[in-house]
């Protein structure tokens, strides 16, 4: 059975239109490090990568497509996905949805658009909202008590593409390491 134990101890998800995987990978600068099939190999080479060494500068993330004209990343206890610096450029003439939280609970929601940070909410507070339509949304506050499930059930309700444990669990990722802004 699928579940969401690889997002137990911090995730980010990140969802981006009218990209490839391999375009994303080139965009981001990121070096590949490996191709494996299911987030438990992208969990496997994400722990022997953090065994090498602590790199605060790097990000390792996991890309694949999501649905037509859509590509994921997955990072096991990253942020590259939040990290304004990166998503920022990157979503100029598309759509960006990213998704975080950390083990202690602090979680992040983006929503960019052609450049513009439509939504900056921490799922937590829902009524704490920023970016330029921070009530593009509505009422955030049917969100429950599992923001990880609030947060892919938001991007979904943005992109209409669906990321579910299965979907994770099947998947084919390119795992590569991507340096982090500034």
């Amino acid at each position: 059975m699928a579940d969401w134990a690889w997002t137990a101890e911090g995730h980010c998800v990140t969802l981006i239109s009218g990209i490839t995987p391999a375009a994303l990978t080139t965009a981001l600068g990121a070096s590949t490090l490996a191709h494996v099939q299911g987030i438990d190999a992208v969990v496997s080479r994400t722990v022997e990568r953090w065994d090498a060494g602590y790199r605060p500068d790097e990000a390792i993330i996991a890309v694949t497509d999501a649905a037509p004209g859509w590509a994921v990343i997955a990072e096991l206890n990253g942020y590259l996905g939040v990290t304004e610096a990166a998503t920022g450029p990157l979503s100029e003439g598309r759509t960006i949805v990213s998704h975080f939280r950390n083990i202690n609970s602090v979680s992040r929601f983006h929503w960019w658009r052609d450049g513009r940070l439509l939504l900056d909410v921490d799922l937590l507070f829902p009524d704490e909202r920023l970016g330029a339509e921070p009530d593009a949304l509505g009422d955030l506050l049917d969100l429950g008590g599992d923001l990880t499930a609030a947060g892919f059930a938001l991007a979904e309700r943005i992109t209409g593409v669906s990321c579910s444990p299965e979907f994770f669990e099947r998947a084919a990722f390119t795992v590569a390491v991507a340096a982090l802004p500034g």
